[in-house]
């Protein structure tokens, strides 16, 4: 019976804490007119789990029609309505937040990180699906994820699409105004949706604090300006990453860099990523260091041309980070194709931070998004030939070394080790043929005794390394060049 089904969710939301005893009347009554129930009969819960009981009710609810059509699209609206019965409404949040943040900032965004993944916001069994595996690279151990988690368009959904006229109601997937809107055939469904106000850099309650659905990484949160403004990045933001951190002292954060080809997904409204994760850039080893005035600057073995800077003083790390920032933004090196303007300005960074100790650790890669006529793409972009395996933009994640792949590369590389473990030609399946060029560079290779799967994987990492290589605003072989720029950016 659909009552025991409802009776046991409501179980699971008290021992999750997501519902207090207090409101235990009110989520029952907002269930009932959800399912369109007259009472709900008294029944003991039971121990549940939790996707298995979802998965049950929604299915009851495409059986009655409550779900309009049975497409993963329009289960998710419901179900998160469904969850929003035990969520406090977002002002009352924002005190239980405040409330744990004075005990300990870890506090409270383990309280908001449960509630996140209890009420199935964080989708916690999707994100399983990811092919996760490291590549032993040649700078560090790379992090490569295969994106299973995010649901590919259903065809019925793609041919309502074409239905539907499109509405500019939120802006944007970052939008305040997503809070609680319950989702549309294209606009993702957040009737669970919490934002936990910010105050940063003394603009109070100007920001927010989410955490992401699809996440590539531990408590991988964003953290949005409310207003829907472009990105930047600029000497306010180097402020506004060192005030998080100093709330928020056991999460990094880091920015995209603002500008098209080399910024990142979302250029539309301004934020940060940040969580609880260390990345491989952390590991790379020490080129070059200089010492001035209490601030340690380096340049590390990173296939991304990368600066790291590191104080004890805020304020020290900030003067250093904006005169190398300042210096950047001009520099010019016509002998490799450096410009930091034509008709407009292409250099800019990627900053990430993270507290160490009482050490700021700033580290910013640089990027010039320079595209001449022989590179439309992006002279730092990655090359065509690897389009086959990363074709998207370079932000914030990458850079760091965590590839985030397209799903697709699941059944592609399942059907590239078919045909060369049976000697098929790629081109017997379509899809393969964007592929042949880069099986072709190693198919001869092939050693005998090695799992084939393990191999393409390590061959998909070694484009991902490649990939970032590409986006290198001085090579390998420029490293000098590199090495001058620093000298003079910091004397």
């Amino acid at each position: 019976m659909i009552e025991q089904k409802l009776k046991n969710l409501i179980g699971y939301a008290i021992k999750e804490s997501l519902l207090s005893i207090e409101n235990i009347e009110y989520a029952t009554n907002s269930l009932l007119y959800l399912f369109k129930l007259d009472q709900m009969p008294e029944m003991s819960s039971q121990e549940v789990e939790i996707y298995s009981l979802l998965e049950e009710i929604l299915n009851y609810a495409v059986e009655r029609g409550l779900i309009e059509q049975n497409i993963e699209t329009y289960r998710d609206h419901f179900e998160a309505k469904m969850m929003d019965c035990f969520l406090p409404r977002p002002s009352e949040l924002n005190m239980l937040f405040r409330e744990r943040k004075k005990i300990g900032p870890k506090t409270a965004t383990d309280f908001f990180y449960h509630l996140s993944k209890a009420t199935n916001y964080i989708k916690v069994k999707r994100n399983a699906k990811n092919i996760e595996y490291v590549y032993n690279g040649k700078y560090a151990p790379l992090q490569i994820t295969i994106n299973l988690s995010k649901p590919e368009k259903d065809p019925k959904l793609i041919a309502l699409l074409g239905k539907t006229t499109q509405k500019n109601y939120p802006k944007c997937a970052l939008c305040m105004e997503n809070v609680g809107f319950y989702g549309t055939l294209d606009k993702a469904s957040r009737s669970n949706h919490r934002v936990v106000d910010l105050t940063i850099n003394h603009q109070k309650n100007a920001w927010g604090l989410q955490y992401s659905p699809y996440a590539y990484f531990n408590e991988h949160c964003i953290i949005l300006k409310k207003e829907h403004t472009p990105m930047s990045v600029d000497s306010s933001t180097f402020e506004e990453l060192v005030d998080f951190i100093n709330q928020f002292p056991h999460y990094m954060i880091g920015s995209n860099a603002g500008l098209p080809i080399v910024g990142g997904s979302i250029l539309n409204h301004y934020h940060f990523q940040g969580g609880r994760h260390h990345f491989p850039i952390e590991q790379a080893k020490v080129l070059r260091s200089w010492k001035k005035k209490g601030v340690e600057v380096e340049v590390i073995d990173w296939p991304m041309s990368t600066i790291v800077v590191t104080s004890d003083h805020e304020n020290k790390l900030l003067d250093m980070v904006n005169d190398i920032f300042d210096a950047w933004k001009k520099y010019n090196n016509p002998a490799i194709q450096l410009f930091s303007h034509t008709i407009e300005d292409h250099n800019t960074v990627t900053p990430i931070l993270r507290l160490e100790g009482s050490k700021y650790k700033m580290i910013l890669v640089l990027r010039n998004n320079f595209a001449p006529e022989s590179r439309p793409y992006g002279l730092y972009h990655p090359r065509e030939q690897y389009f086959n395996i990363k074709k998207e933009n370079i932000g914030l994640i990458e850079v760091m070394g965590l590839a985030v792949l397209p799903g697709r590369l699941k059944t592609e590389l399942d059907l590239i080790r078919s045909c060369l473990e049976q000697h098929m030609p790629l081109s017997t399946y379509s899809e393969l043929l964007k592929h042949q060029e880069w099986v072709s560079t190693f198919e001869n290779d092939l050693p005998e005794t090695e799992n084939l799967d393990s191999y393409l994987k390590e061959q998909v990492g070694k484009v991902f390394e490649k990939v970032l290589e590409d986006c290198a605003v001085f090579s390998i072989d420029q490293r000098e060049a590199f090495f001058s720029f620093v000298e003079s950016a910091i004397y």
